[in-house]
C-alpha cells in the first residue's frame, strides 16, 4: 500500500514534454524532406506553409497541451505544499533535489526535516 501512495501521480513531467517535442519535430522534418524530394508538382513557397503549419498542428500545439495538463496537475503542490518554499525544491520536476524524490500534495518527502528557505 505505501508503494502506491508513493507512486508520482503526473502523467508529464517538463523533461517529457520536451523530449517527446523533441521526437514529434524529427519526424515533422524527415516527412517535410520526404514531401520535397517525392512530391514534384508542390512549389517551394507552399511545401514551406505546409511544413510550418504542420509543424505548429504535431509539435507545437500538443506540447501547449501537455504543458498546460502538467500546470493544472501540479498546481496544487506549486501553491499549496512546504516543499514549494524549500531551497531545495525543483519546480521543473516537482521534486526534492536533495532528497532526489517527486513530491506530491500527500507526500513531502523529507516530512519538513529538512526544510530550507530560499
Amino acid at each position: 500500500m505505501s508503494e502506491e501512495k508513493n507512486e508520482r501521480q503526473y502523467t508529464n513531467t517538463v523533461g517529457s514534454i520536451v523530449s517527446w517535442a523533441i521526437f514529434r519535430a524529427a519526424a515533422v522534418i524527415v516527412a517535410a524532406y520526404v514531401v520535397s524530394e517525392y512530391v514534384s508538382w508542390l512549389d517551394y513557397s507552399t511545401w514551406w506553409l505546409l511544413t510550418l503549419i504542420m509543424f505548429y498542428a504535431v509539435v507545437l500545439h500538443p506540447m501547449q497541451i501537455q504543458y498546460r495538463i502538467y500546470r493544472e496537475e501540479t498546481a496544487k503542490v506549486m501553491d499549496g505544499t512546504l516543499c514549494s518554499t524549500c531551497r531545495h525544491f525543483e519546480p521543473t520536476g516537482v521534486m526534492c533535489s536533495r532528497l532526489d524524490e517527486h513530491v506530491t500534495e500527500d507526500s513531502i518527502p523529507c516530512e519538513g526535516e529538512l526544510w530550507e528557505p530560499k
